[in-house]
């Protein structure tokens, strides 16, 4: 080695490459949001808008987590997604944004990977939540994060998502016989969901007119008006 050899420093990396995040959500404005969210804390984004952009920007983008809504416009559904590119990708962690207030009332028939965090959009008021959900899940030496709706958790978070479905109908002011047939089913078949939905929110079905405006009230504090897209 000679003297000017020598004399040059070691050069060290000036800081670690960022992490990738493959962000899938619907939603444009919501979509935005969270990718400013994780561009401004240092994190390589892949923003798309369907589970189908997902899967074919994965091979070339090799994220360290996906980000992920469950309720997708178009198949497959979030949870489907993370099954199959966690699959792909054992390594790769997994945060779910969902309007359902919380992971037992987001079943959609695909249980999510294990290990993956859970966060209600309405909790999404600063990058500290999704960031923490996101080290949550990158992180061994700790639980992945359940960020649920919080006050109105009590209430819809014991709900199934079948029963979720029956609430927003209610709160859009359907009869038991509209809902029978949005939902291919029988007016009975209704009616027992309608009591049992009852139940798990602590209703009394004897004074129905009462109980669906309740009912209604905790839809609309958890999830805001639903739109009539029938």
């Amino acid at each position: 080695m000679s003297a000017s050899e020598a004399m040059v420093p070691a050069v060290e990396p000036s800081c670690r490459a960022p992490r990738r995040a493959l962000l899938v959500e619907d939603d444009a404005f919501t979509r935005t949001l969270l990718a400013d969210m994780l561009e401004g804390n240092g994190f390589e984004t892949c923003a798309c808008a369907s589970s189908r952009e997902a899967l074919e920007a994965f091979e070339a983008f090799d994220p360290d987590v996906l980000v992920v809504d469950i309720q997708l416009e178009r198949p497959p559904n979030g949870a489907q997604l993370a099954h199959a590119l966690h699959a792909r990708a054992p390594y790769l962690g997994v945060v779910v944004v969902s309007q359902y207030p919380s992971p037992s009332a987001a079943n959609v028939n695909s249980p999510l990977p294990p290990g993956a965090a859970f966060v209600h959009k309405g909790r999404i008021d600063s990058a500290d939540v999704v960031l923490q959900a996101i080290e949550s899940v990158m992180d061994d030496r700790v639980a992945p994060a359940t960020i649920s709706a919080g006050v109105s958790d009590s209430l819809l978070g014991r709900c199934s998502a079948a029963q979720i479905a029956l609430l927003r109908m209610i709160t859009l002011g359907y009869s038991n016989e509209r809902i029978a047939r949005e939902r291919s089913t029988t007016l009975r078949a209704v009616e027992q969901l309608v009591h049992r939905t009852y139940d798990r929110l602590g209703l009394a079905a004897d004074q129905d007119g009462n109980a669906r405006v309740l009912a209604a009230r905790a839809y609309v504090a958890a999830f805001g008006l639903p739109s009539d897209d029938a």
